[in-house]
């Protein structure tokens, strides 16, 4: 009986797998491409609604901006201040020189007081303790106190401010209202009084 057997085969070194040509790089690319979109439009449809509408709410914008700063330190020295000083001098000569005059608004000078504001800003028509000038300090006039802060009210009429007794014009202690007529140029002197009021 024959032997059904195939003859053995002869051994063969394997074949190594062909190197991909472009045009199958090419062919990948594409193929790859084409099965992203498609995976977004099965998405894009099994989100949509029947109506077509989305429910899905647009994803956010984000911006990153990069910057970079440069700072320059510069070291100021008498000698560049004084550089520099004397630059703006000079221009401001140039500008002179040319004929152009800087642009300075000098303020008006306040008017002369009135009469009225003269009385207002004048000699006080209230006197406390202490030792006043009649015309400068104090107005002229009559005044009136409701007597003392403490235990004694002392005012004086002075001939002048020397604190000599002969100085004296007329002096007085209060136990309670008193009132003294001041006459311009003399010297009042008061204290421990409630304060004296010009009387009107």
């Amino acid at each position: 009986m024959a032997d059904s057997t195939p003859p053995p085969m002869p051994d063969f070194p394997p074949t190594p797998p062909p190197e991909p040509t472009k045009s199958h790089t090419n062919a990948v690319i594409a193929g790859t491409t084409a099965a992203a979109v498609a995976a977004i439009v099965v998405v894009g449809v099994l989100v949509a609604d029947d109506d077509g509408s989305s429910d899905a709410e647009p994803a956010p914008i984000v911006t990153i901006t990069e910057t970079e700063t440069e700072t320059e330190t510069v070291e100021l020295t008498d000698q560049k201040i004084i550089d520099r000083s004397l630059e703006i001098i000079e221009s401001a000569e140039a500008d002179l020189d040319a004929g152009l005059v800087p642009d300075v608004t000098v303020p008006a000078a306040d008017p002369a007081p009135t009469e009225e504001e003269e009385e207002r800003v004048g000699p006080s028509t209230s006197i406390g303790s202490g030792t006043y000038l009649v015309g400068e300090d104090v107005k002229a006039g009559s005044y009136k106190t409701s007597g003392p802060t403490d235990d004694m009210c002392y005012w004086a009429r002075n001939k002048n401010d020397s604190g000599e007794l002969d100085a004296i014009i007329a002096n007085g202690i209060l136990e309670g209202p008193g009132r003294v007529t001041l006459n311009k140029g003399e010297v009042f002197e008061t204290s421990g009084c409630e304060v004296w009021e010009l009387a009107e």
